[in-house]
Formats: structure tokens, C-alpha cells, sequence
């Protein structure tokens, strides 16, 4: 093994600003080898050099070269070979193969392991040199990548809430807030493990998501009405708990294609939202859906397109309670009438209050027997029940009508409505089934 000192050189082929770069040549020809050193030395280049590939590595293990400028053939392991364990050993290490005897298959194998340059023996100074300037500008620019990749990153991580840059539809940079809620150390260990934002996106806005890398991104950039948008993300940490709220906010950067995103957590505003809205679609009486968000889950139902049945019912004389044993009983009827259904119903159908003694049940089964069932079941369990202060039996109509393709939810509602009204004028207690 041969280390060299330095020799003067009048025309430095390095930037003169630190950090220095060092050289690691690796050449098994003594007057070869030292003619590249005498080539490449100068401040602020530091050269190391070998005579064989072993002796290089130890080299390498210590030095830690930038540019390394080894033999196809520099004896003790082979060119390629030495290649893949020094990038191994240096991360973007910048590789120049010299080569003397036309070999091929050797070539090819530099080119696999991803030389940067070839040269061949006895190789000419000029084309050296120009060749370690470019290298060296190529670790210069990538080393102030680094450092504006770090800063970026240093300052996302300020950055009072989460978020992330992306350049174009792909996620460049995440700060350790966002990364830390997906369960990860960072974007990298994410990467590593072939994991993006998109696996925790369970929603978009109130649509489903799809699961596409850049479906969110489009959905927020590119939305002609630039509404507000908010992302509902599962946290890997907590995957029982339901998904947090995030408003997210995006801003470009003039002049390319990097965009920030920003989220702001609004779980807390979704669920005084959602309160809101249940209250506001609630009959506060019955706690059935009044008849305004029932509206919106019939629209809803027809068109997912799905078969679904309407039960439409009605209590039999109910003015009739009010009138003798007042109000306050009446509106015990009509409470626990309510109560009765809820408790003979499947939980994926949805009970209303129509309006006044009127009531609707969705049945979301496909059956049109099984929502013909259910109303003779509701039928039977009102008449058999002591409603609480009316000392006589409670009785209620009930219409049916099934859902049909190309009809609107207008038409069904008339159809039911038709059907209950049969019912009340052919005796009352009884269920008449819509005929269409």
C-alpha cells in the first residue's frame, strides 16, 4: 500500500472552498499510479493511493474517498467487485474505471455496478481532470441538496402543525409532526417500508377514498369551486380509533411545481358539526329521524341504486287520545311507539317521524317479503302493547312499497303514502302492500 503527500500543482482543478474532497487511487502499475497522483494532487484535494484492491479498501475504510479512480484489474479483487463494496462502504461515491486491455465483459460489469466515467490507459491528463471536476461538481451540488434538504426539513419541523412539500404529485418532504400521527420515524422509514399518506386516507370530503398515491392531491389542487377540504386519516398507533379530521390547505411556490401542505386538526369541529346536523335531522320527541334528514337518506338510498322498501305507518284514532286522556299522553304514544319499532327493527333499517302520528321505516333488504314481514311484526307488537296512560288498546295502519329501477324517491313516497291510505279506509290494523 503507497500513500502520497500532496505535490504543488499550478492549476488546482478543485473549487478552493471547503470541506475538501479526497481522491482514492487504486493502480497496481507503480509509474501509472503515481502519475495519476501527480495528476490529481492539489489543495484542497487530498489523494490517497494503492497498489491493489485490498489494500484500497482499507484505504477506503479509513478515508472515506469521494472520487475514487481504480483498475479494471487492480489485483486482489476485481474491478467491479471493488467498486460495489467501496460504494458500500461511502454513500455517492463518484467512481472513475481505468482501463488498459479491451475487456468487455469487465465493462459491462463497471457499467452495472454504475461507474460514473471510464478512462483508458495510459490515461490522458486533460480528460482526468476534467473528468474529477465534473464529479467534483456533481458532490457539490449534491452535498448542497443535502443541506437544503435538511434545512427544509429542519424548518417543516417548526412548523406548528403537520405537513408536507410535494413536487408535482410527489411527496418530497414530511415533517416528523405528520410522520410521528402515521406511526413513522420519517418519510424515509415510510419509504423504506413502501408506505405513503394515502394507506391512512380513509376519506376525502364525504366520499370513500380510493387508496391512489395522488387522488388526495387532485381532489385539493384542482377542485374548480376551491372549497375546503378535509382529509379523515387513521392513526396506524390507535387503528381501533375512529379516523381524525384534517383541514387541509395547500400553497404553491411561484415559479415550479413544489406545493405545501398544510393540516389542521379538526376532529373536535367535525364532531360539533356532525352533533349539529344530528340534532337538526332529529325529531327531539321520538328521537326518530324527522322528516327533513329522512328525506336526505331516501334520496340517498335510490341512488346508491341498491333494492331497498318503504314502510309507511300511521296510529289508528290518534287525535282521539289527545281529545281524552290529553297531550301529555299522546305524547307517550307516540314516544314509545317509537321505542316498540326501534326494537323490532334490524339496525341497518331506519325509522322517522313523518310528521305529526306518521312514521316511516327504510328496510335496506332486498326481500320484499322480509319488509312485508317487519310491518306485520310492527302491526302485531303495537296492538299488543299498554301504551302508558291510555287505557285502551293502541292501534296503527301500515303501508308498504318496494323501490323500483328508474322510479324517483318522489314516486315511492306517493306509492307508500297511497298503500297506507287503502289501509285506513279498509278498516284500519291492517298492512295493504303498494301494488305499483
Amino acid at each position: 500500500m503507497l500513500a502520497t503527500k500532496p505535490h504543488a500543482n499550478p492549476e488546482p482543478i478543485m473549487p478552493r472552498q471547503p470541506p475538501q474532497l479526497t481522491l482514492l487511487v487504486i493502480q497496481p502499475d507503480d509509474f501509472e499510479r503515481d502519475r495519476l497522483v501527480r495528476l490529481l494532487s492539489g489543495d484542497p484535494v487530498r489523494v490517497l493511493a494503492a497498489r491493489d484492491g485490498r489494500a484500497g479498501l482499507d484505504l477506503a475504510l479509513d478515508g472515506g474517498p469521494d472520487i475514487l479512480v481504480a483498475d479494471l484489474q487492480p489485483g486482489g479483487l476485481d474491478g467491479p467487485a471493488l467498486v460495489e463494496r467501496v460504494r458500500e462502504m461511502r454513500d455517492g461515491v463518484k467512481v472513475i474505471v481505468t482501463f488498459g486491455p479491451y475487456s468487455p465483459k469487465e465493462l459491462v460489469r463497471a457499467v452495472e455496478v454504475g461507474a460514473d466515467a471510464f478512462l483508458r490507459l495510459p490515461v490522458d491528463g486533460a480528460k482526468l481532470r476534467e473528468t474529477v471536476r465534473r464529479c467534483a461538481r456533481e458532490i457539490g451540488a449534491a452535498r448542497r441538496l443535502a443541506r437544503e434538504d435538511y434545512s427544509l426539513r429542519q424548518l417543516l419541523d417548526f412548523f406548528p402543525g403537520p405537513a408536507l412539500l410535494a413536487d408535482g404529485q410527489a411527496v418530497v418532504c414530511m415533517n416528523r409532526r405528520l410522520s410521528d400521527f402515521l406511526g413513522f420515524d420519517d418519510r424515509r422509514t415510510m419509504a423504506a417500508l413502501d408506505r405513503g399518506i394515502e394507506d391512512c386516507i380513509v376519506r376525502v370530503g364525504g366520499e370513500p377514498y380510493g387508496g391512489h398515491p395522488t387522488d388526495w392531491m387532485e381532489a385539493v389542487v384542482h377542485d374548480p369551486l376551491d372549497r375546503d377540504h378535509i382529509l379523515h386519516l387513521r392513526n396506524p398507533r390507535h387503528p381501533d380509533s375512529r379516523p381524525s379530521a384534517f383541514a387541509v390547505i395547500h400553497n404553491a411556490f411561484p415559479g415550479s411545481d413544489l406545493r405545501l401542505f398544510t393540516f389542521q386538526d379538526v376532529s373536535g369541529l367535525e364532531d360539533e358539526r356532525a352533533r349539529l346536523e344530528d340534532e337538526a335531522a332529529t325529531d327531539p320527541l321520538t328521537l326518530a329521524l324527522n322528516r327533513r334528514g329522512f328525506r336526505v337518506l331516501l334520496d340517498r338510498a335510490a341512488a346508491d341504486g341498491a333494492p331497498f322498501s318503504l314502510v309507511m305507518f300511521d296510529i289508528d284514532h290518534f287525535k282521539s287520545v289527545n281529545d281524552t286522556w290529553g297531550h301529555d299522553a299522546g305524547d307517550a304514544v307516540l314516544r314509545e311507539t317509537a321505542a316498540l319499532v326501534r326494537e323490532n327493527i334490524r339496525e341497518t333499517d331506519t325509522l322517522a317521524r313523518w310528521g305529526g302520528e306518521e312514521f316511516m321505516v327504510l328496510s335496506r333488504h332486498p326481500d320484499p317479503d322480509r319488509a312485508l314481514g317487519m310491518a306485520e311484526r310492527l302491526r302485531r307488537a303495537v296492538a299488543g302493547y299498554a301504551f302508558d296512560g291510555v287505557p285502551r288498546t293502541v292501534t296503527a295502519s301500515f303501508g308498504v312499497a318496494f323501490a323500483a329501477p328508474g322510479r324517483s324517491p318522489e314516486e315511492l313516497v306517493r306509492r307508500v303514502d297511497a298503500a297506507l291510505y287503502r289501509a285506513k279506509e279498509t278498516g284500519r290494523n291492517r298492512v295493504v302492500v303498494d301494488q305499483m
